[in-house]
Parts: C-alpha cells; structure tokens; sequence
C-alpha cells in the first residue's frame, strides 16, 4: 500500500518538469515545428499530463498541465500563449483534456478509498493488539485461578498432614509440623522450636533451614523470660543470632515451657499479622510440645512431701526429736 508522504507535491513539479522536457526534447529532435503545436492533434504532451494524473491524481493533474502547457507557450516566445490557446481549443485536446481529468479523479478517488482503508486497517490492528492483550491477561487469570485451585487442594492436603503429626505421640515429628506451618504460613525462610531445659536453658528440639547459633537468641530469650511480650525483637533492632519474631509455648498450667522463633520473616517481623499467624501455630502445637518436655523440677507440694517422708522415716528409726521440728520447720516454707 502506497503512502502518501509530505513531499509529494515536490515529487509531482520534478517528474512533470522531467517528462516535459523529454517530450519537447524528442519533438525538437524529430523536427516538429512549433514543437508540434500545429502539426500533431492531440498533442504527445499529454502523455505526461496523464501519467502525472494517474499516479498523484487531481492535485497532480493541475501542477503538470500549468508546467507541460506554461512551458510550451515560453517555447513558442511571442507568439506562444495564442499557439497554446489555439491548440488547446481543438476538440481532440478538448477531449485529451477531459480524459486527463477523468483519470486523476478516479486516482484521487482511489486514493482516499486507500487512505480510508489504512485507517480501518490501523483500527483493526489496535483492536486486534487490544484484543490480544485481553486474551492474554484471562488466559493468565485462568491459569492464576487453575493454580489456586491445585494450591487449595494441596493446602487441604498439607494441613491434614499437618494437623496429623500434631495430635500425635511424636512431639518431635509435631515440632516440625508446626515449623513447616509457620514457615508456609508466615514465609520465613527457617524457623526453629526451642525448649527449656532443667538448668533454665535452651534446647533445641526441631529447626528448619539454616538457623545460626553462634550466639545466644535474644528474642527467645525475652519470650521465655515471663514477661511473654506481645512481639520479640525487629530484625533492625536483633543482631545476626537473633530471630525475627518468636512466640512463648505454654502448657495447661499457664507456665512457659520454650518459644517457637521465625527468622528471616517479610519485613523483619514488624508485621503485626506475621505474629498473630505464629502466635495461633505456637498455641496448636503447644499441647504436643509440652510432652518432649524433661520431667519438671520438684514444686513445692511435692518438696513438702519429701521432707514430710524423710521426717517420717528419721523418726521410725529413732531420730532425734531435732530433726522432726527441723522437717515440720522446712515444709511451711515450701507451701
């Protein structure tokens, strides 16, 4: 399809100029006189006229007849615009005329039919980009939903494992149950289960990823120091060894028997929903946890026990009456 530039008018005066000089050139050389102003009816200068008109149609038409006849008229001197006249009111030239304007304005004709065309085309082809971009973005909706879809499906699936291992028997298989959860739920990249041992330390019963312990986890440790805060440290606050976030677990009798801590939390753990989301796990699998507990330290009932056994015992095998006040002594101070 042709396009239609800005300099096509310039176009059109040099290609008429062209074709008129060759035509008055080959009348000259052929020895036509008056360049064949009387002697060849129609005259061979509207071959160029209509040339010109065919390929740029009714704005070409004008531009080549003022060039082709103005320069036969400047040929013929004097007497060349009455020539030009003359020759132009002979009914072939009258009819040549006619046909050079027909035909440029079929071709102007053509070539807004063209022009409308190539909008339409360019219309189309938008839309049709439009159109592709739509089918685009569903076939991707589609594939986003289809994907949901199989993720509930495997979720549903992961969970009841999940919830498996956590009222078991294993309490090392429900600690990493529950890691796996919170790092699902939560998108930590490692998360680790850490429980109290008998000295007051810390103990580790599942990790999962890499989790350093170089140095001792201050978040954990104002978990499961009592005061059970609401959130541990940030991760601009924490050092290397630190956790993001961590929550205390407890047992029925409302005492705090570890923490399950998160690292490498979206945001560094300032997202309140991030410990909403470990705080409920923690809660779930605290019942299972408490169970890989060491057996817990005497309390006071049963120190009172103890001594109230012993002082039984001295006094079957004839203790002093010393050390019976000495046991009845110890076991108020342990109630």
């Amino acid at each position: 399809m042709r396009i239609f530039k800005a300099n096509s008018t310039r176009s059109i005066a040099i290609e008429s100029v062209i074709g008129v000089a060759a035509t008055l050139g080959l009348a000259a050389a052929f020895g036509a006189p008056h360049f064949g102003l009387a002697a060849i009816e129609p005259h061979p200068v509207w071959l160029v006229v209509l040339v010109i008109a065919a390929r740029y149609g009714t704005r070409g038409l004008a531009i080549v007849i003022a060039v082709a006849w103005g320069a036969l008229a400047i040929a013929n001197g004097n007497e060349g615009p009455g020539r030009v006249l003359d020759t132009l009111s002979m009914p072939l030239e009258l009819g040549a005329l006619a046909g050079t304007v027909l035909v440029g304005w079929i071709t102007s004709g053509n070539e807004r039919r063209e022009r409308a065309l190539a909008g339409k085309v360019a219309e189309l082809e938008r839309r049709v980009t439009a159109d592709s971009k739509t089918i685009g973005d569903l076939r991707r909706a589609a594939l986003a939903l289809r994907a949901r879809n199989d993720r509930l499906d495997l979720s549903l699936t992961f969970l009841r494992n999940i919830a498996r291992r956590l009222h078991g028997s294993d309490a090392e298989a429900a600690a990493q149950a529950a890691l796996e959860l919170v790092v699902a739920r939560i998108g930590a990249r490692a998360a680790s289960v850490e429980l109290l041992s008998d000295d007051g330390g810390l103990r580790s019963l599942a990790a999962l990823g890499i989790w350093n312990r170089e140095g001792p986890d201050r978040t954990v440790l104002a978990t499961v120091s009592g005061r059970q805060p609401t959130r541990g440290l940030e991760l601009a606050e924490g050092g290397p060894g630190d956790s993001d976030i961590a929550a205390p677990i407890i047992d029925a009798a409302g005492a705090v028997r570890g923490a399950i801590a998160a690292r490498g939390v979206p945001g560094g753990g300032s997202s309140m929903a991030a410990l909403r989301d470990l705080s409920v796990i923690t809660d779930w699998a605290s019942p299972a946890l408490c169970d890989a507990q060491p057996e817990a330290r005497p309390e006071a009932g049963d120190g009172e026990a103890e001594v109230a056994i012993e002082a039984e015992s001295e006094s079957e095998t004839g203790e002093s009456s010393e050390n019976e006040s000495t046991a009845l002594t110890i076991s108020p101070a342990h109630a």
